[in-house]
């Protein structure tokens, strides 16, 4: 009864938290069915990731209904839970009271530091986050060829290569400086699309450079997949682009993993090099592209 009321809760979280999204019927339906498939695989596997994509789209949402008090709750929440929690800080900026949000971020960080001496000790509390940091290094290192983890673009990387000797830092560095570049566009920050696609952009980052990526967390980049597919101002340039990311994410991301999938492709190709992270890069790729070249106020045209 526990199991299936965790993942009851986990789901209508997650359902709550997309419908809270400024999107049109037809598009919450779409990010809904292109995400179902994965988050029905980890509602098998009752994840935890079903819940923190649904705060990190949370945080997305209440700090653009100007509610930071909460938004910064629920990043702390996320964070302290599981470290990808802390993306919902990639919205800082869409913040109209800096400030304040700052403060709370700082007020909750204390309360749930601290809340756990209520009923342990502070010893065990600074004991317990000294052993989380030194079992996140030694799981890293543990990820690095293994087939059930790492399957995002460090891990396609790692193991298309075979080489262990070079630092992950070699890609999430340039990846950190294109995810970051379109902040620079000011003057785009008022539109809600150029928005959305930080929410798609921060989401997809969160599952293609990290080691600890596994299949069930794919739920989170179909949801950002969705989010993207319905809110890209490209939708009338390239539609014939888009719709065909948007199948080749479906099938090799998606449905790889089920037995419609051809399952000699699958253990021989996908499986071993972490494929599944392929049309997920090409789209996190084309998203940056869009928020560097495209005016979301006259969403059909592209910048001179």
């Amino acid at each position: 009864m526990g199991m299936v009321l965790w993942c009851l809760v986990n789901c209508g979280f997650l359902y709550y938290a997309i419908n809270q999204l400024n999107l049109k019927k037809w598009q919450f339906a779409l990010v809904i069915l292109v995400s179902v498939n994965d988050v029905f695989m980890a509602v098998i596997y009752q994840q935890y990731s079903i819940g923190i994509t649904a705060m990190i789209i949370l945080s997305y949402v209440l700090l653009e209904k100007e509610r930071d008090f909460w938004a910064a709750l629920v990043i702390v929440i996320g964070t302290f839970t599981k470290l990808y929690g802390i993306v919902g800080l990639a919205f800082f900026f869409f913040s109209k009271h800096k400030t304040r949000f700052v403060g709370s971020m700082f007020f909750w960080m204390v309360i749930f530091f601290l809340l756990p001496m209520v009923y342990t000790s502070p010893e065990y509390v600074l004991h317990s986050y000294k052993e989380w940091v030194e079992t996140l290094a030694t799981k890293n290192d543990m990820n690095m060829f293994c087939s059930y983890t790492n399957i995002s673009l460090l891990g396609m990387v790692r193991k298309i290569t075979r080489i262990a000797t070079y630092s992950d830092l070699w890609i999430i560095i340039p990846g950190l400086i294109l995810f970051a570049a379109p902040y620079c566009r000011l003057r785009q920050y008022q539109n809600e699309s150029f928005r959305l696609l930080f929410l798609s952009s921060a989401l997809l980052f969160m599952i293609l450079f990290s080691t600890g990526t596994e299949t069930c967390g794919y739920l989170t980049a179909m949801i950002a997949v969705g989010i993207w597919f319905v809110s890209t101002p490209t939708r009338n340039t390239t539609p014939v682009l888009n719709l065909s990311l948007l199948i080749f994410c479906i099938i090799l991301t998606s449905l790889s993993v089920t037995d419609i999938f051809p399952r000699y492709i699958k253990m021989e190709y996908v499986k071993p090099y972490a494929l599944k992270a392929l049309p997920c890069t090409l789209i996190w790729l084309k998203i940056i592209w869009e928020q560097l070249t495209q005016d979301f106020a006259y969403p059909s045209e592209k910048i001179e």
